[in-house]
């Protein structure tokens, strides 16, 4: 649908999505319903960034890792298992600290 300009725009809301958004008038953040549509398509447009940056790290990571790999570096299936009980046994033992 890239191209396609839907204007004038109306739209069908359920009750409860519309109880939302008069909740989030009356808190007089938003002037008028473009103003809220505008902030949640900007949190969504930023989630989309964030999670495409986390995505891109994630694979930098892995493919460094199994760079490290064809060359022979990195940890034999014991010192794996062994490095992977003392994290486990590290985070057990202070839970609050786990990384989200």
């Amino acid at each position: 649908m890239t191209g396609v300009i839907l204007s004038p725009m109306s739209l069908v809301l359920d009750p409860a999505t519309e109880a939302r958004i008069q909740q989030e008038f009356a808190t007089g953040r938003y002037a008028a319903p473009a103003d809220l549509l505008n902030q949640a398509l900007d949190l969504l447009e930023a989630e989309r960034m964030d999670l495409a940056a986390r995505r891109a790290a994630i694979v930098a990571r892995l493919e460094e890792s199994y760079a490290q790999s064809e060359r022979g570096e990195g940890y034999s299936p014991e010192e794996s298992r062994a490095l992977l009980a003392q994290h486990r046994a590290e985070r057990a033992a202070h839970p609050l600290t786990r990384p989200l």
